[in-house]
């Protein structure tokens, strides 16, 4: 799995994760959303990696996902962001994923 992320949302991630070194983990989060199989794409900033992410290759910074969450998402994933809007694009080859993808600060949460 890849994903291939623009300059404009390389920028915006890398504001948001600021100095520290933390994995960004893409997830199917069906919290609220009815049952399993429900739910939106979302973007996680962690304070560390899991020992069961799957890492998905870039060669911006590191981006992860659960095994079990990968099979949501196309082989081939692309990430935008709007310059005036702080939310983010994601697409594969096939369909898009949202344009409205929440970016999550769970670092904060495991202090």
């Amino acid at each position: 799995m890849d994903i291939r992320i623009t300059e404009r949302a390389l920028r915006f991630l890398r504001g948001r994760i600021g100095s520290r070194s933390s994995p960004v983990r893409l997830v199917f989060d069906s919290e609220g959303c009815g049952c399993g199989v429900n739910g939106v794409p979302a973007l996680w900033i962690l304070p560390e990696r899991d020992k069961d992410d799957l890492e998905i290759h870039n060669a911006d910074i590191p981006v992860v996902i659960k095994r079990d969450h990968a099979v949501y998402f196309e082989e081939h994933l692309y990430l935008d962001s709007e310059e005036t809007y702080p939310s983010f694009r994601l697409t594969g080859d096939g369909q898009l994923y949202g344009q409205n993808i929440r970016l999550l600060d769970k670092r904060e949460a495991s202090l």
